[in-house]
């Protein structure tokens, strides 16, 4: 009979009674004592082999204050990822790691927001990596999660699509001129144009010089996807036979007059059709069709100091010979794309960005670094309206640089605030904006803007977040 057989037995002599059911009341009682912990007591771990966890490693790593723990608990309850960012790259900064109570939520932050990842492990310390040791979860963590994963050449093109292209790129990092070599046996013999396109897109990682042959090789590809892969990274080259092309097209296609750079009448760009030669330098998205996506696509395929030599002068005064002529926009869209090669990129940058409009202009602002970026949008935002300038400023990365804060709070607070938002501070300012100025200027903030709101609340612990890790006094 079953312990659970026993104990219904047992149950049913104590309904009926022990002198009617002919059991001597002390066994009946010491049969449900017995009895009942057998049915429903919790059961004995069971044995397993294991290994017992490593001690965690003595060190002398200097963690965070009790302010700084303080505001760290305040920013997990607002669960907010941009003030968590700032906030371990000013425990990075100072040269110190989290406290030892904090290390499990960072571990969940990290494991539950990859974003957040890289700025997390950089103030674990050797304690958390040890503890991210003891979960499978937690391996990104650990500090050897790149060597982990690297694949065996041979066997990378059997992964899922969605791991291919990340496994080759760490070959890249590791061996490139080995990949390299590989890349270009298997683009011989791979059949998907999917294939081919991934082991395009691998030689990101690394590009230099020694990639072009195989590039160029991938511009003669029928499919669209590989063509314009390769091509995309062959204008990323500094110098490249596709630079010399464009800039040959260049100096034959365009010729400069009092109103800036002009299309010849009787060279290439004045017929309708382009010749085969032409047609291999251009994306086939349908994005660089007629005269003005030609042009785009020369100027996207040299670098700007093609037009500081051809003008004998700086970038600002190349700048502003491109921005005078007809076929401005399509010119300064190509140069955009090579802006970082530029020896000053300020010039062209404000000159594209008065040139661009809409989303081309927001994207093209937050590819830049974020100083020149904000320099740019100061530049040209005098006759901008309260929303494009806040759209802008949601593509500067943060945090901004003391000097760009005071000048974009200086814009924001000479402009009207649309009627929705009247009294209440720009968001992106209070969030991005250097903290320090910003505190410095909380009595101009609040006046400009006396409505109180959730903005004044993040920025207040942003000021409680730099005073402690700079040890001042605290925030009231």
């Amino acid at each position: 009979m079953s312990v659970r057989a026993e104990w219904d037995e047992a149950v049913r002599r104590l309904l009926v009674g022990a002198h009617r059911g002919g059991v001597a009341p002390a066994a009946l009682l010491d049969d449900c004592a017995a009895l009942g912990v057998a049915a429903f007591g919790a059961a004995l771990p069971v044995a397993v082999d294991a290994a017992e966890l490593a001690v965690a490693p003595r060190t002398d790593e200097r963690t965070v204050g009790e302010a700084a723990r303080d505001v760290f608990a305040q920013i997990v309850a607002v669960d907010d990822q941009v003030l968590l960012t700032e906030w371990c790259g000013k425990a990075r900064a100072a040269g110190q790691v989290a406290g030892h109570r904090s290390l499990p939520e960072l571990l969940a932050l990290g494991t539950t927001h990859p974003g957040l990842r890289s700025a997390v492990a950089a103030v674990l310390g050797s304690r958390g990596r040890w503890l991210a040791g003891t979960r499978p979860g937690w391996a990104w963590a650990t500090g050897v999660g790149v060597s982990a994963d690297l694949v065996d050449l041979d066997e990378v093109l059997d992964l899922p699509s969605s791991r291919r292209l990340s496994a080759l790129r760490r070959s890249r990092r590791s061996d490139p001129a080995g990949t390299r070599a590989f890349l270009a046996g298997q683009f011989a013999v791979q059949r998907r144009a999917a294939d081919r396109q991934v082991l395009v897109s691998a030689l990101e990682t690394g590009l230099c010089a020694d990639d072009e042959p195989l590039l160029e090789t991938a511009l003669d590809d029928r499919a669209v996807g590989v063509h314009d892969e390769a091509l995309r990274l062959l204008r990323a080259l500094p110098e490249s036979a596709l630079a010399e092309r464009a800039a040959e097209r260049l100096h034959r296609g365009l010729w400069l007059t009092a109103d800036g750079f002009d299309v010849q009448s009787d060279e290439l760009w004045a017929e309708a059709l382009t010749s085969p030669e032409e047609f291999r330098d251009l994306l086939k998205d349908g994005s660089e069709s007629g005269v003005a996506g030609r042009l785009r696509a020369a100027a996207a395929s040299v670098a700007p100091t093609h037009w500081t030599n051809r003008l004998s002068t700086d970038d600002e005064g190349a700048a502003a010979v491109l921005s005078r002529g007809p076929w401005a926009t399509a010119l300064l869209r190509g140069v955009v794309q090579r802006l970082l090669r530029a020896v000053d990129a300020s010039p062209w940058a404000v000159a594209a960005t008065r040139t661009l409009t809409g989303m081309e202009q927001l994207e093209m602002l937050a590819s830049l670094p974020a100083e020149l970026s904000a320099r740019t949008v100061i530049a040209v935002s005098h006759q901008w309206n309260y929303d494009l300038l806040d759209h802008a400023c949601s593509q500067l990365p943060a945090p901004w640089s003391a000097w760009s804060t005071a000048a974009l709070l200086d814009r924001y607070a000479e402009m009207r605030d649309p009627r929705w938002r009247a009294g209440r501070p720009p968001a992106v300012l209070l969030a991005r904006g250097d903290a320090e100025v910003l505190g410095a200027s909380w009595a101009r903030i609040t006046e400009r803007w006396p409505e109180h709101s959730v903005e004044l609340d993040v920025l207040r612990l942003r000021m409680r977040l730099t005073q402690a890790f700079d040890r001042k006094e605290p925030v009231l």
